[in-house]
């Protein structure tokens, strides 16, 4: 699953819908988990609700759930470590899409590009965040995929954000065999 230990139990955590002040985080993280949140103020779902519902059906059919995604101690220390230039165009963003969201408007740019698109702009953007959110954990999440296929047999299923499954199938597609010399296959289905 897309999270860690630590993310999953906030997940469970009863007053998960409050917001601690910026102190705690720093406010580049503050601020971008407060536009999560926005954002799915729009949707009516809950930030993580996806993957807390996935653990759950997990549990209820008996299947080992395995965090793999990296510690958010690490991705909020790496974050503190961005470019101020960066820090600060992103909070401006931030900023413009919590108004953008808050009157309700919506951007006819993101409904009509694609995810491809939308990561390419963000990669080419915050190259720095791209690289802290999206591309270290997807290398991070496919090192741990590799270690359960080595240590398992049968279907691994992961759960993961439409954002990073290209990355993470990059990384695992370059290893063409699975860990007992027979070749496997990497196949995703995506929901909303």
């Amino acid at each position: 699953m897309e999270l860690d230990e630590e993310r999953l139990w906030a997940l469970k955590d009863p007053d998960r819908g409050r917001l601690d002040p910026p102190v705690h985080s720093g406010l580049l993280p503050w601020l971008l988990a407060l536009l999560e949140r926005s954002a799915g103020s729009l949707t009516h779902v809950f930030p993580g609700s996806d993957m807390l519902e996935a653990a759950e059906e997990a549990r209820r059919v008996g299947a080992r759930v395995v965090m793999i995604d990296k510690p958010i101690a690490t991705i909020l220390r790496d974050l503190g470590s961005m470019p101020l230039l960066e820090k600060v165009k992103i909070a401006v963003d931030v900023m413009v899409a919590l108004f953008t969201i808050g009157t309700r408007r919506r951007s006819t740019q993101l409904a009509d590009a694609g995810l491809d698109k939308l990561m390419a702009e963000f990669d080419a953007k915050y190259p720095t965040l791209s690289r802290i959110l999206v591309n270290e954990r997807d290398r991070y999440m496919a090192d741990r995929l590799q270690e359960i296929l080595r240590s398992t047999t049968g279907q691994v299923i992961a759960v993961v954000g439409l954002g990073h499954v290209k990355g993470i199938m990059r990384h695992l597609a370059s290893d063409e065999q699975a860990p007992s010399g027979e070749p496997f296959r990497i196949t995703y289905k995506w929901t909303l």
